[in-house]
């Protein structure tokens, strides 16, 4: 006991020590892309060769511009048809296909997204060629069977089921459906009797027209015999589809700002969605913006951030985004804040994004995002998938080489004065629409609050 209570106020006496502040970052290094080879076959298939890093592995990617803009009435059906793909081929059945991409050091992968899907593996580089064989032959030669699609389509509405039981998830359902009502970048989640209703002529119709070369596009990225792996490409992807380009038209949401509340009985969080429709990728002002993000709520340091989650306590994990679709881009904040303090939470949102409106930032906070900004930039080019995402963005929304060559000296050129006039001209708080998903009694909040319901005509 008495050596406990030396210890204690050995602890009470010693003097605490003024936090220190970090050493300043470094200047962000200009960014080289990493050079490549694309070759086109005959069908339209387009496949670029990237050599990239020191490691013994290399990543096939075939990249399609289709996913959930092209379901039409029958929800989901690109979601089931990707992963039907896995499921066996007319050569080989998914316990084989799962067995040599393993013997390769990797597995297949699917994905499907609103305007993009891909199928890919992963595997040690002397495997090239035969992973682009056993790659092309689940695209080319799939072999879909009733007893897989119904097994897939339980498993995908029970998940979609979770999915949309969650507030988080309501929201941003109620969101797109406001700003892209009519249009499929308005329809996040599927009708769960229409998935029930997918029949196996849909999935195979769905991958027939929309799996083909003239809509896709194959990159090799990592170690690998680049000569090898065009002659295995070459021979592998020969057969397949030559199929119908496409070119999606410009978005435009006829959207009216407002307010979409969503109630959700006995809630102790309200979950707050505050955004709308902006500039895409292929506009000028989009690196600008995706700076102006990263200072007003894109980031742990950013204002709405430090104002409502450090200083007030209002939330745990605010942010905003821009999020881009081809075509089309929307930018919005989100939070679940403590259902009590909806309305001030709300408040300071809006007061941030005035403020950043009305007085530019300091050249000292703005140099500190642009050197987080250069920091992540390299984070996502550092690695065999992130220069595919990155060569794929490139494509889809029509850019030049220079646009990923530039980048960091771009986010570095914009001043603070040019950063308040791009609050001013893209954050219209009065063109913004709200969803508010929480109890009863947070609506009442913002119609007791002056400014908001004016706002909001509540």
């Amino acid at each position: 006991m008495k050596a406990l209570m030396m210890l204690l106020t050995a602890l009470l006496c010693t003097p605490v020590l003024a936090k220190e502040t970090p050493p300043a970052g470094g200047a962000p290094k200009p960014f080289t892309l990493t050079a490549q080879r694309t070759v086109t076959l005959d069908n339209g298939l387009s496949v670029t060769f990237v050599q990239y890093g020191n490691t013994p592995k290399v990543m096939l990617r075939l990249l399609t511009e289709t996913g959930n803009v092209d379901d039409g009435d029958k929800d989901a059906v690109s979601d089931l048809s990707y992963q039907l793909l896995l499921e066996g081929s007319k050569n080989r059945d998914a316990k084989t296909i799962a067995q040599q991409a393993a013997l390769m050091g990797g597995q297949l992968n699917t994905s499907v997204d609103v305007n993009s899907s891909f199928v890919e593996i992963d595997v040690l580089s002397e495997f090239v060629g035969d992973a682009a064989g056993l790659l092309a032959d689940v695209v080319i030669n799939p072999n879909f069977t009733e007893a897989d699609k119904t097994r897939l389509v339980t498993n995908f509405v029970r998940d979609l089921k979770v999915n949309k039981s969650q507030a988080q998830s309501q929201a941003a359902e109620a969101f797109y459906q406001h700003l892209f009502a009519g249009h499929p970048y308005g329809k996040i989640f599927a009708d769960a009797a229409k998935v029930e209703a997918l029949t196996l002529a849909d999935c195979q119709q769905f991958v027939q027209n929309h799996l083909v070369a003239s809509r896709s596009h194959l990159f090799i990225s990592g170690q690998f015999d680049e000569a090898a792996a065009e002659k295995a490409v070459r021979a592998a992807f020969a057969g397949m589809n030559a199929g119908k380009g496409r070119l999606l038209t410009t978005v435009n949401s006829s959207a009216k700002p407002g307010l979409v509340f969503i109630p959700r009985d006995k809630a102790v969080q309200s979950t707050i969605r505050l955004g709308l429709p902006v500039v895409d990728p292929s506009h000028a002002d989009y690196v600008g913006l995706d700076l102006l993000n990263t200072v007003i709520g894109g980031s742990f340091g950013s204002r709405i951030t430090r104002n409502i989650r450090e200083d007030k306590g209002y939330t745990y994990s605010p942010g905003s985004s821009v999020s881009s679709r081809i075509k089309a881009a929307v930018w919005f904040q989100q939070a679940d804040v403590t259902a009590e303090s909806t309305a001030a939470a709300l408040n300071e949102i809006i007061k941030e994004i005035r403020l950043l409106q009305s007085t530019p930032p300091t050249e000292q906070e703005l140099n500190n995002f642009k050197t987080y900004k250069g920091g992540i930039y390299v984070l996502q080019n550092s690695s065999r998938g992130a220069i595919i995402n990155q060569l794929w963005n490139l494509k889809i929304h029509g850019l030049p080489m220079s646009y990923l060559e530039n980048y960091v000296q771009n986010i570095n050129a914009v001043t603070p004065q040019q950063l308040s006039d791009l609050a001013k001209k893209y954050l219209n708080v009065e063109q913004m629409t709200l969803v508010v998903v929480g109890d009863a009694a947070a609506k009442a909040q913002l119609a007791a609050d002056p400014a908001l319901k004016t706002l909001y005509k509540l």
